[in-house]
């Protein structure tokens, strides 16, 4: 196994990571005004801070996306809008010349035939090199715990309790707090879009015929709907976790 930065892909690699991308998470991320604005200029700015895991035939297993950003405050006081503040604070820092402080992870992806098999430890562990050989302080990573799309109208606080087995029932919680990671806070307004009602109904392949709370698969918290205003609106809470 072996990582490369995103300068290094060649076309074939590069169309993996796409296809990726494109597989390993709900379609209303991909609504999402902001990244739709951002990421391209993420991956023209930070090419050296998106790394992928390949293995020896040349297979992608896995990759982290992440960039560098200024932080003056104190964890305890991080943006309730964690994702979204992240990604454009990066790159507004580095439009604007600031010195960034802080490493910032915006999501780890393992290719679903390659899960369960340790590769996002390795990811990790790989970040955590990188923050090490920088003058970064910390790799800050706002989480979107993996099975809390089954428990949508629970809020992150209660869900960030939940245990089975006396242990915490997230997977992806677990794979973190066992690699190093402090829990920060609750981030209650991570990731937020919203659209007119067609905006949704693609989204849903569906007529919406009432407001209230609609459940989209795969979305962390119900998209609100509001006929007579012709609006929805989704907001989906992360986790703020640290690195030192």
């Amino acid at each position: 196994m072996h990582f490369l930065t995103l300068d290094q892909l060649n076309n074939v690699q590069i169309a993996q990571y796409k296809q990726a991308i494109a597989r390993a998470f709900p379609r209303v991320l991909s609504a999402s005004s902001v990244i739709i604005r951002n990421w391209p200029k993420l991956e023209q700015y930070f090419p050296k801070q998106q790394h992928f895991l390949f293995s020896d035939q040349g297979e992608l297993l896995g990759f982290i996306n992440s960039l560098p950003f200024h932080y003056a405050g104190s964890l305890e006081d991080l943006p309730e809008n964690g994702w979204d503040w992240m990604i454009v604070k990066g790159i507004t820092d580095y439009e604007n010349g600031n010195h960034p402080n802080y490493l910032g992870g915006l999501q780890v992806i393992v290719l679903k035939k390659h899960q369960g098999r340790g590769y996002s430890k390795i990811i990790l562990s790989h970040a955590k090199k990188v923050l090490r050989n920088s003058s970064l302080s910390k790799l800050l990573i706002p989480i979107r715990p993996t099975k809390k799309h089954l428990f949508p109208s629970m809020s992150m606080e209660e869900y960030l309790l939940k245990q089975e087995q006396n242990k915490t029932y997230d997977p992806w919680i677990r794979t973190h707090l066992s690699g190093g990671a402090q829990i920060v806070k609750v981030c209650t307004d991570s990731m937020t879009i919203q659209g007119d009602v067609p905006f949704w109904e693609k989204l849903f392949d569906k007529k919406i015929n009432s407001s209230g709370q609609h459940v989209l698969t795969g979305a962390l918290a119900p998209i609100r709907i509001d006929l007579e205003n012709n609006i929805g609106r989704y907001v989906e809470a992360n986790i703020w976790v640290k690195y030192d």
